[in-house]
């Protein structure tokens, strides 16, 4: 089998297409970083990692965000990640901010977000159940 043959160049394209349309690089490296992750739990099955990763990133209507999650925010040119820290009837507060330039903490009225999106932890559950281990949760 040569190397065209496996289910590594599925992986590559997801990259390359994430990298041409995606525009916020605080989402890339974090899609990025839950490949390596998903490949670690089950480095023998490139091709259902790729699978994974076509569904990885979740568009969300932002009345639907709950305190905890992880979120990446898009307003504008701007784009933000962070935690959620509290949730009203006029928007969110994040704490842990990520953006170009950091921030501590940042509230951002619902009216303002033009998109928001999360990684999903639980993709390989939800795709492949079968090959979540118990070993594999705990990392």
């Amino acid at each position: 089998m040569t190397f065209k043959e496996t289910d590594f160049p599925a992986l590559i394209k997801f990259l390359k297409t994430m990298m041409n349309e995606e525009t916020d690089p605080i989402i890339i490296k974090e899609t990025v970083l839950k490949l390596i992750k998903l490949y670690d739990e089950i480095p023998l099955y490139p091709g259902i990692v790729s699978m994974c990763m076509a569904r990885i990133i979740k568009q969300m209507n932002p009345r639907e965000i709950q305190v905890g999650q992880k979120v990446f925010i898009k307003n504008g040119d701007d784009t933000y990640s962070g935690m959620v820290n509290s949730v009203d009837s006029e928007g969110i507060s994040l704490k842990g901010v990520k953006s170009f330039t950091s921030e501590d903490e940042l509230e951002v009225g619902f009216k303002e977000m033009d998109r928001v999106a999360m990684i999903n932890e639980k993709i390989l559950e939800e795709t492949w159940p079968s090959l979540v281990s118990e070993k594999g949760k705990q990392k």
